[in-house]
């Protein structure tokens, strides 16, 4: 397959380079995946029970462990037709690379072997009535953008758009006018989705006598030929809905912005997900975590959980995100000033006799988290102690997660009662966890 693309001084003006030069990129390592030599390092069998695992870690919080996805926040993965349309080159590229513009971030830390048995265990999931469809990755359609734009805006925008931006817009639908998804899916790929559509979602056949629409072939073509005219305006609408970078920060953008990007693990309350991810909207991790560590967390992500780095989101839009947070209301409101240069001193020993004693039944024997099957996150993990102070700890152990399993253990309200000393010491232990693993 041969890609030809032609930029002009003219056009560069008009857009910024960078985001042109990486869809420009992004066409040409879709261009080696079809055409070159599948050079993974990976070559064994998919084992779907270890699949199982790695996407229930990494993908169910957004597409649900089954793959049925979550109408407004992420499309069904487990479909007949999707599984019928979408190869596994297809899949392993959409992981890596992610959808720029959504919430589907790139997961260049999933390896090859990883993305086998993940696609193993979509692949073993019962469907009803399994259709055999084949794909031409190569075949490329004739049709006219202006035929199409009235036909996309008639029967497409609703769900996925105004201008194919996809969930931001409000609707039911994924981007498919962005640069991320136009990139991989073929011409033909779009149009046997057009034919078949997505059964048990919202998205129907719209080709033919059974379609929804009934359009023709050439309605189709259209329609694609549109898409394909300017996938940068998509991504420009999606970049910047439902935000503009100079509006002051406020909790209507940070909800929008909340609901795209952090409410499948978090949920739209901000309550958590026991055994998935922590509450962040009770008072006393509000209380005790300023904006700068909210910033830091969302940025870096939490290596070997499901938080992955987020630094896509600009400083304008966690402005919005935390003024969101901020505004939620809660019991009992509480303000804990932090030392932040505080260092505690202790031991170490004493201090993982503690731990495992007192901590280890929800955080894992040595701070894992989630991955040992517990209800509480990964405290033992650099990217948290990273950014979480002694002092942030010390509190979070005095005061405890008010509506969560975690209780306080400091005092005499406290679980455990343990003193100033034995808190040092475990947080002395978790230190030097991190020293050993980072």
């Amino acid at each position: 397959m041969t890609i030809v693309i032609t930029l002009t001084t003219a056009a560069v003006s008009l857009r910024v380079a960078g985001t042109y030069m990486e869809e420009v990129r992004t066409v040409r390592q879709m261009g080696a995946l079809l055409d070159g030599p599948a050079a993974e390092p990976y070559t064994g069998e998919a084992d779907p029970e270890k699949g199982y695992g790695i996407y229930a870690q990494n993908c169910a919080s957004c597409h649900q462990i089954d793959g049925a996805g979550s109408v407004g926040l992420a499309p069904s993965i487990r479909n007949r037709d999707f599984l019928a349309l979408a190869s596994d080159r297809f899949i392993k590229y959409t992981i890596n690379k992610g959808r720029r513009g959504t919430a589907m971030v790139a997961r260049p830390d999933l390896t090859h072997e990883e993305l086998t048995h993940i696609i193993g265990y979509l692949r073993s999931l019962e469907i009803d009535n399994p259709v055999d469809v084949s794909v031409d990755w190569r075949h490329k359609v004739t049709g006219d953008p202006a035929s199409g734009e009235p036909l996309f805006a008639r029967f497409c925008a609703s769900c996925h758009g105004e201008h194919g931006e996809g969930y931001v817009s409000g609707g039911s639908g994924p981007g498919i006018g962005l640069p991320g998804f136009l990139a991989i899916a073929s011409d033909d790929y779009i149009m046997k989705t057009l034919r078949h559509g997505r059964a048990g979602t919202p998205m129907k056949s719209f080709l033919g006598a059974r379609g929804l629409a009934n359009l023709t072939e050439q309605d189709g073509a259209d329609i694609i030929a549109h898409l394909r005219k300017n996938p940068r305006e998509a991504l420009m609408y999606a970049e910047n809905a439902p935000i503009k970078a100079a509006r002051a920060p406020n909790a209507v953008d940070g909800e929008k912005l909340f609901r795209a990007n952090c409410s499948s693990c978090h949920q739209l309350g901000g309550t958590g997900i026991p055994g998935l991810a922590p509450s962040i909207r009770n008072r006393d991790f509000l209380a005790i975590a300023d904006d700068n560590f909210i910033r830091a967390t969302v940025a870096q992500g939490r290596p070997g959980t499901a938080m992955v780095p987020r630094s896509d989101l600009t400083g304008s839009a966690m402005n919005h995100i935390i003024k969101y947070l901020r505004s939620l209301p809660v019991a009992n409101p509480v303000e804990l000033a932090l030392q932040p240069d505080r260092k505690c001193e202790g031991d170490p020993a004493n201090g993982r006799e503690l731990y495992s004693h007192f901590c280890a039944s929800c955080h894992g024997p040595n701070g894992e988290g989630y991955s040992e099957g517990g209800s509480g996150p990964g405290i033992g993990l650099p990217g948290f102690l990273s950014v979480a102070s002694d002092d942030y700890i010390y509190q979070t152990i005095k005061h405890g997660r008010m509506g969560t399993p975690m209780k306080p253990f400091m005092g005499a309200r406290g679980l455990a009662n343990l003193h100033e000393d034995e808190v040092n010491d475990i947080i002395v232990f978790l230190r030097s966890i991190q020293k050993v693993t980072s």
